[in-house]
């Protein structure tokens, strides 16, 4: 094995093992493994192995796909895959050049922009999680572009990707032909930092909140309103994004760094700037719909971030038989659905996006 490559699968099986120690992601899982505890990551209902991976007859003999026995599988084959590879892992010989890494993905799912009117749907919902056990590319570090095993496994698993989203919000999928809606990928812990911390469990670093007179206030969009100095009601972004570059220019904290004024007018400002920046993001985050040059509004949880959030990727699905070559042979992957819970948050959220 080449220097570089020694090198780089270290560093992989390194970065594998501290993502899989982040304090936090079983709280996202949909139910308990012991199988999962070595790696702490994963998600999904517990599989039932009565019927499992049979395949069901219609009236004239023909077998037909049961999406929901191949979501159950899937779900088994997860856990096995994360056992395997923890196995593996932990007896590996990195003189070997036969070198397997596992990343694990948050696959959203949403209407496809311009197909529907599926107001539920219109943003990302984070809907499943596709594991994937491919052997080390010696290019794996030059780009950091996705993988191309990553769009293929979601590509060869969409049928059970769209039954984990119906099984989340029956109401918001099931109405969507299944060619309607598109899907995205991101790393989970890019997906635990910057979106589960931020909307579930609300470690954003404007926290929604701010202080006035000493005390913490939680931000409402009426307060946000009054802050901004709009009117009750006012939903036009072109007259909130005026205000608030307005009010962020004169309470800039550089304006009040003289002499002139004293720490405690520094203070005021200071507190009102935070104020006004929190204000706008509860009005512009989620509610207010942002377009693009092509007319498509902005998504929200795809902003979330920032620049710093570089590893969301939507993607295109490719044709299952091109997909069907190369999963499970080229590389082994499964997906497993998520806590409903978690998909509903970013439901409602969308659903009061639409009638703001």
């Amino acid at each position: 094995m080449s220097t570089r490559l020694l090198l780089l699968s270290l560093a992989i099986a390194i970065e594998y093992r501290a993502v899989t120690s982040f304090s936090n992601p079983r709280s996202i899982m949909a139910r308990p493994s012991s199988q999962l505890s070595a790696a702490g990551m994963g998600m999904g209902t517990k599989p039932s192995s009565k019927g499992m991976g049979k395949k069901s007859k219609d009236k004239k003999g023909t077998s037909s796909f049961d999406v929901a026995k191949a979501l159950i599988k899937s779900e088994k084959r997860y856990d096995e895959l994360l056992t395997e590879f923890n196995k593996a892992n932990a007896a590996a010989d990195y003189e070997d050049d036969m070198i397997d890494i596992a990343t694990e993905y948050i696959v959203a799912a949403r209407c496809k922009p311009g197909s529907s009117p599926a107001s539920a749907a219109s943003d990302w919902i984070p809907v499943a999680q596709v594991c994937v056990v491919r052997p080390i590319h010696s290019e794996d570090n030059d780009d950091g572009e996705l993988d191309s095993s990553v769009p293929t496994a979601v590509s060869f698993y969409c049928r059970e990707i769209f039954h984990a989203a119906c099984r989340a919000s029956p109401s918001t999928f099931q109405s969507l032909p299944r060619n309607h809606v598109e899907y995205s990928v991101e790393p989970y812990h890019s997906f635990i930092k910057y979106v589960y911390d931020e909307v579930i469990e609300g470690k954003s670093s404007g926290g929604g909140s701010f202080e006035e007179n000493g005390a913490t206030v939680v931000m409402t969009k009426a307060k946000a309103r009054e802050i901004l100095m709009l009117d009750a009601g006012c939903k036009d972004l072109s007259v909130i994004k005026q205000s608030y570059k307005r009010l962020m220019f004169e309470l800039h904290p550089d304006r009040f760094a003289n002499e002139g004024n004293t720490q405690e007018e520094r203070d005021a400002a200071s507190n009102r700037f935070l104020a006004v920046k929190v204000a706008y993001e509860t009005l512009a985050s989620g509610g207010v719909r942002v377009t693009e040059a092509n007319g498509q509004a902005k998504s929200w949880y795809a902003s979330l971030g920032g620049k710093d959030r570089s590893e969301f990727y939507p993607i295109e699905l490719m044709s299952m038989d091109k997909a069907s070559a190369l999963c499970n042979k080229a590389f082994k992957a499964a997906v497993a659905g998520v806590d409903p819970d978690v998909s509903m948050a970013f439901i409602a959220r969308n659903q009061a996006a639409a009638k703001r």
